[in-house]
């Protein structure tokens, strides 16, 4: 089989590997699509503290039980059509035994600290399977993942439908948050970027986009919310420049949530967050909740819309550099078939 392996920084490749067999407890998954993250970035640049090569890479992915190890393989049988709940926790340390386990202090992710599901097949856990509904197509399924962080960050604050929100970031993420707000209803909605290609894809989903490269976006939301700045506002970007304007852009005793990683960390205006009164919420991963209403709604969505390539495994390592290169990309989804 196919896996597309980390071999160093810069270094991806799509390899023959042996297909690997499920041992107790655990299920082998023929993998139908499998998407490229944020996270994978960091992963193929050689940045992730905890990604070590060889590494088959992927945890945005979807496709079925072709086959089961020993064990409790719970309610799966072979021929579930199945996406995955990729985190791996430790069961034993504060945040697991209370209920908020996906910040787990020594959390590890299928894909980061085990082979992933950007190959031909993948061995996981069968606790961490999550069944699809029979109509949602595979790439719909290698989305839920991405799609459950937004419902993760948007629910981490309440949003109500009369709310001015800003979306800073474009990208795969941010284009999905918009998606998970506008979906509760709010209508006073803008998201911004400095990316063209992005931006034209934010626009054909009639968002409200503001190229932040050549509209100054405080004086934009200002004369947009008549003075007030926004209710609620949502970092996605994950660079300085948006980390410098996200005070600025939220009114007083406003909402900011982070729901990018910063590669490096950022300068923050805490004298607005103080005089302000600013709340600023961090936000990471999702739970099993996050999931069962990302499947609720995802039919309801135009996901598919973020997809700007469909390409086989044999082309990772192209994909990887157009990411690097910034070159009109924005969800990349590998396809195995037979969708």
């Amino acid at each position: 089989m196919l896996s597309a392996t980390f071999q160093g920084p810069y270094k991806i490749e799509a390899l023959e590997t042996d297909i690997p067999s499920p041992g107790d407890g655990e299920g082998l998954v023929k993998v139908y699509a499998s998407g490229i993250c944020g996270s994978d970035l960091a992963i193929v640049s050689g940045q992730h503290p905890r990604a070590k090569p060889p590494l088959v890479i992927g945890h945005e992915f979807a496709g079925e039980v072709v086959s089961l190890g020993g064990g409790d393989t719970g309610e799966f049988q072979t021929g579930d059509r199945v996406t995955l709940f990729p985190l791996l926790t430790c069961g034993t340390c504060y945040a697991c035994r209370n209920g908020f386990s996906h910040v787990c202090a020594s959390l590890r992710l299928i894909g980061f600290d085990r082979n992933g599901g950007m190959a031909d097949y993948v061995t996981v856990p069968v606790d961490l399977l999550v069944r699809l509904p029979n109509d949602m197509t595979y790439d719909v399924g290698a989305l839920i993942e991405p799609l459950a962080v937004c419902i993760h960050a948007v629910g981490r604050t309440t949003v109500r439908k009369e709310d001015a929100v800003v979306v800073l970031g474009a990208g795969p993420i941010g284009l999905l948050t918009a998606m998970t707000l506008r979906s509760i209803g709010v209508e006073k909605l803008y998201i911004t970027d400095i990316d063209p290609f992005r931006l034209d894809i934010a626009r054909s989903l009639k968002f409200d986009a503001v190229d932040s490269s050549q509209t100054d976006i405080v004086e934009y939301i200002k004369a947009a919310t008549n003075g007030d700045m926004a209710d609620r506002l949502f970092e996605v970007a994950g660079v300085q420049a948006s980390a410098t304007q996200m005070t600025e852009l939220v009114r007083p005793r406003g909402t900011i949530v982070n729901v990018s990683v910063f590669k490096k960390q950022p300068v923050v205006d805490m004298r607005s967050v103080n005089f302000k009164e600013l709340t600023l919420i961090g936000t990471r991963v999702y739970t099993q909740d996050d999931y069962r209403i990302a499947l609720d709604i995802a039919g309801a969505m135009p996901l598919d819309q973020i997809v700007s390539h469909r390409l086989p495994l044999t082309e990772v390592a192209g994909a990887f550099k157009t990411i690097f290169d910034g070159n009109q990309v924005c969800k990349v989804l590998f396809t195995f078939g037979p969708e």
